[in-house]
């Protein structure tokens, strides 16, 4: 009934007759089953469709509504659950294990195409229980990623966090001891029961900037800044689980845009280089510049944009992406979705709730106000 009712109120918004609403039906019905539906931060009771009308009924005239659900139904990209966690489960075997496969035949001086006989080595074995995996975020799905790749890692390698206690560092530096013993049948030398490879895990960058930047006196702040703080403090105790002068640090992120990604390597020639650390980004899913929205660039969302945006969604936090909120955070002018939230990075009148717009798909920030 409540479905029928959401219906009725999109076709009255949208001034649809009787064959529009039979030619659109069926697509909006598609799209909100096998997606929609499922985004989290929509109200108790709240679906899609009733979503979509009450966010079309804010634009004052029909022509903005016909150009906002246009934007809706061909340009919004939405990642269900299913999607993200496949993501998650192919970053080890397909992009973090190959990596690791190439490294181990370059060490042993095999061709890096003869998978078998170097997966086969114990040398690649005890470079892969060397390998740590640290989570950036609650996104990272640790569990997703742990289910995923047993046996292969064993959970005592698999973090969800990476702000470590110097309680937990003993006791993983113990534990990957005893298993290096295990795979050379005697004890490892002291110089082995370290961490060789730091992976740094998360679901999607849309700026980069969350997860590094320039500080003050050439410090670094964000997520890596702030894991390059701990792993270098002379009293930390992050610092003891690995070597640093021969450690790798690769950041695994399951979607990031073409800038997050260009954004990231700058910033780590400044970060890990100085140190000798070798660097890797992987991004599973990347997504590339001509999915974004621009400001002058001809789309009819421009106007839209434009008119009903409310700078009081502005705040310190959205400062340190250097522009308005109009184009999302840094201007990335995203169309994306993500099933259990809409990055701050897409365009804000799908996700800003304010007195002049409520969202189709409201965000919930991670801080006190929108960021």
């Amino acid at each position: 009934m409540r479905d029928a009712l959401a219906e009725r109120l999109l076709a009255r918004v949208m001034d649809w007759g009787p064959e529009d609403v039979a030619r659109e039906r069926p697509d909006l019905q598609a799209l909100a089953v096998y997606k929609y539906d499922e985004y989290q931060q929509f109200f108790p009771g709240m679906r899609f469709v009733e979503s979509l009308a009450v966010w079309l009924s804010q634009f004052k005239t029909v022509e903005e509504r016909r150009i906002a659900y246009e934007f809706v139904r061909t340009k919004l990209i939405f990642c269900s659950s299913a999607e993200l966690n496949h993501l998650v489960s192919i970053a080890y075997p397909d992009h973090i294990r190959p990596l690791l496969l190439r490294r181990a035949a370059k060490d042993a001086g095999i061709d890096q195409h003869l998978v078998s006989k170097i997966s086969a080595l114990t040398a690649f074995k005890v470079r892969q229980r060397q390998c740590l995996f640290l989570g950036l975020s609650d996104g990272a799905r640790i569990d997703v990623f742990r289910r995923s790749n047993s046996p292969d890692l064993t959970h005592e390698q698999i973090l969800q966090t990476y702000e470590i206690s110097s309680g937990r560092v003993d006791e993983l530096l113990n534990k990957l001891s005893a298993s290096l013993t295990a795979l050379l049948d005697h004890e490892a030398p002291e110089e082995m029961r370290k961490f060789r490879t730091i992976v740094l895990l998360d679901d999607f960058s849309g700026s980069g900037l969350s997860y590094v930047r320039r500080g003050d006196a050439g410090s670094f702040k964000g997520k890596i800044g702030e894991f390059h703080r701990r792993l270098t403090a002379p009293d930390g105790p992050e610092q003891r689980l690995v070597n640093i002068k021969r450690l790798e640090i690769i950041v695994v992120l399951y979607m990031a845009t073409d800038k997050a990604r260009s954004h990231l390597e700058t910033l780590f020639k400044e970060v890990w280089e100085p140190l000798g650390v070798e660097y890797s980004i992987i991004i599973t899913h990347q997504l590339s510049g001509p999915i974004c929205l621009r400001p002058n660039d001809g789309n009819a969302m421009d106007t839209l944009i434009e008119a009903y945006y409310d700078p009081k969604i502005e705040d310190q936090h959205t400062e340190i992406g250097g522009s308005d909120l109009k184009y999302g955070f840094n201007g990335c002018g995203l169309p994306l979705v993500l099933s259990h939230n809409a990055p701050n990075n897409s365009l804000a009148l799908l996700w800003a709730y304010s007195e002049k717009m409520r969202a189709l798909f409201p965000r919930v920030s991670r801080h006190k106000k929108e960021a």
